[in-house]
């Protein structure tokens, strides 16, 4: 083995990293995480009120097991088309069936297990021999009482030649709680089980076996009373803390580590995916401008919000009764409601019309309608926007962000509300900001060359949020022979906020003219109280070749190398992961680990793309040198590996010699 270690700088100098690919948030919790978990029966054993309105609550249902009260689907139409695709609906017995013919092949009849969804879409999952947990294509809409396609809602990557959405890959980890994927490497079967059904108690109160525990054995304590130190209770967190706890579910992120309890900090386990790190794609999940656009991010809004940052509202100060989150059911939160807003705004209620020029009863007048649009794309709706901005009419056209003035005043031309806006509110700021933040990120993504002034001033810039900030952090290394970047990214990775120290860790190691100067800076990061930043520090200083560190560094630097491996270890089954570990492994001269994650994700996609040179690397790292030269001749002129492949067998001649 030792002869063919000594390929490694060449194939380190080959294979550089970049920042690893974003994975679907995922468990891969294992037995020790989830000591001290006791279920949500055991709370409804003392709360029985709460845990009665939690059971009937949307929470609960998210997936539930099939049974005649909980499946919503018309199954009496018996055959439907979808797609040019026949399906059959099948009822009996309490039990329910789709007919299709494209899983297996040939037309099969598949029992349905679990309903996911309960307010305004139902799918319906059946579990395949494998243990694959697939969402079957008809999707039953409530609102509309009509089928659909379910890949009218998200187009998935495809498995196995077919488009299907694996549950119990992608999505199990915010329908279910306390979940276990049980994936097996050798036989790619699942054995997925979990706790409880929906998001549970113990997801927001952490786990309750010692609050259970206390009072099961202290008697005479009244319920709700004494101190609850043993148990977390969202609304006496602060307000950062507070929105975490929703955050582990309302935001698209990657997942850093398994294990998140509510209290914990989110920066330790997850990472936003902003809008730098995703492609453009045709049902993007960001605007332009840095706000949300797909659903089931409403915590990222919320931390972009003045409301936030300056008057520290949590989520639980408009959705109270979190035991029952059910909006339509709440009147605090109807659109007409403008309390919750002028408890803060208190002028603005006294004066409405004054401010908002449209009659007191109007939906002109109603601040969310303003404030808060639906401009969020969801499934076969649009949701509320919770970043609370003000509407900016010059973005639509341009940009195609949606603003609240037209889509009210849908005959109306953008041009129009922006007269308006500025005969009502002339000299404020605000609206500039969303102008220059769509103007900044677009001319970044384009590569613009003036786009790197702006970029510096952005991120610096403290009245902007620091996910605004941090998004122009992570668009800097597409600048990276730019002096200036340099020195932003330093400044980025000594911020206060967690997100921007996280983003600007791995991108310092993508700066070659700066290595050296950055080096210390990143060594300084591996201390950082944050495992994503930590994480992110050992990322860079891996790609500028630097594997050892002198002192109490290097051990820190090991312990942030764990980091990246543990992540990988969340999603055992996706294949990119793997493939990404073993890029890892190699830039940390391991060629073994390296060649072990390169078989796994070639065992888990063997069509992948440049499969042969990786499984050739592979083979080196397993010291079986004559079957990687074969491989490595079989890569074509048309990889992106061609060269590579060309120089490693070059200097595997020279060595036979």
């Amino acid at each position: 083995m030792a002869r063919w270690t000594a390929l490694l700088p060449i194939l380190v100098a080959l294979l550089a990293l970049r920042p690893p690919e974003s994975q679907e948030p995922s468990s891969a919790v294992s037995p020790e995480l989830l000591k001290g978990y006791v279920g949500a029966s055991s709370c409804g054993d003392c709360h029985e009120e709460i845990h009665a309105k939690w059971d009937s609550s949307r929470h609960s249902k998210m997936v539930r097991p099939a049974t005649p009260e909980g499946v919503r689907g018309d199954f009496s139409r018996k055959r439907i088309i979808l797609r040019g695709d026949r399906y059959g609906l099948e009822a009996g017995g309490g039990d329910y069936f789709i007919t299709e013919s494209k899983l297996y092949g040939d037309t099969h009849k598949h029992r349905i297990l679990y309903t996911l969804g309960n307010r305004r879409i139902q799918h319906y999952l059946t579990e395949l021999e494998d243990g694959r947990v697939v969402v079957l294509p008809p999707t039953w809409d409530i609102l509309r009482k009509e089928w659909f396609h379910s890949m009218e809602i998200v187009g998935p990557g495809p498995e196995d030649g077919l488009a299907v959405q694996v549950w119990n890959k992608n999505c199990f980890g915010c329908h279910v709680s306390q979940e276990r994927r049980h994936f097996d490497l050798e036989t790619k079967t699942y054995a997925t089980d979990w706790v409880d059904f929906g998001i549970s108690c113990e997801r927001c109160h952490g786990p309750a076996q010692a609050h259970v525990e206390r009072y099961r054995e202290t008697e005479g304590v009244e319920t709700g009373v004494a101190d609850i130190a043993d148990i977390v209770v969202q609304t006496r967190l602060d307000h950062v803390t507070n929105t975490m706890v929703c955050a582990q579910c309302h935001s698209l992120r990657d997942t850093i580590a398994p294990g998140f309890r509510a209290g914990e900090n989110y920066f330790d386990y997850f990472l936003p995916q902003l809008e730098y790190s995703l492609p453009r794609l045709h049902d993007p999940a960001w605007y332009v401008d840095g706000k949300t656009r797909r659903f089931s991010s409403n915590a990222l809004a919320i931390w972009q919000s003045r409301c936030f940052l300056e008057g520290k509202i949590a989520c639980t100060d408009c959705h109270v009764d979190v035991h029952r989150p059910e909006i339509e059911e709440n009147a605090r939160l109807r659109p007409e409601n403008n309390a919750l807003c002028t408890r803060c705004h208190e002028g603005i209620g006294r004066a409405l019309t004054a401010h908002t020029h449209h009659e007191a009863t109007s939906a002109g007048s109603s601040c969310v309608e303003c404030h808060m649009p639906r401009s969020v794309v969801s499934i076969k709706a649009t949701m509320r926007d919770h970043s609370i901005s003000v509407p900016a009419p010059e973005n639509t056209e341009p940009f195609g962000i949606p603003n609240a003035c037209n889509l009210c005043h849908d005959d109306e031309s953008p041009a129009w509300a922006v007269e308006n806006l500025n005969a009502w509110f002339p000299g404020t700021g605000a609206r500039e900001k969303l102008i220059q933040r769509a103007e900044t990120f677009t001319r970044a993504r384009q590569g613009s060359e003036d786009a790197v002034e702006r970029l510096v001033a952005l991120a610096a810039d403290a009245s902007e949020p620091p996910l605004i900030r941090a998004n122009a952090v992570g668009y800097m290394s597409r600048y990276a022979a730019d002096p200036r970047v340099f020195a932003a990214l330093v400044r980025a990775l000594a911020s206060d906020e967690p997100l921007i120290r996280a983003v600007a860790a791995p991108q310092l190691g993508q700066l070659p003219r700066s290595l050296e100067r950055a080096q210390p800076f990143l060594v300084r990061a591996l201390d950082d109280e944050r495992r994503a930043v930590r994480m992110g520090a050992a990322f860079s200083l891996m790609n500028m070749g630097i594997h050892e560190l002198s002192g109490d560094a290097q051990q820190k630097f090991e312990s942030a190398k764990q980091i990246y491996i543990a992540r990988a270890a969340t999603s055992p089954d996706h294949a990119p992961t793997q493939l990404d570990l073993g890029k890892f492994h190699l830039q940390n001269r391991d060629l073994v680990a390296a060649a072990e994650a390169f078989e796994t994700s070639l065992h888990l996609d063997p069509d992948q793309e440049n499969a042969t040179y990786y499984r050739a690397l592979a083979r080196l790292g397993q010291g079986r040198p004559d079957e990687a030269r074969k491989l490595l001749k079989k890569v074509g002129e048309d990889s992106e590996f061609h060269a590579s492949a060309q120089a490693l067998l070059r200097n595997l001649s020279e060595r036979q010699r």
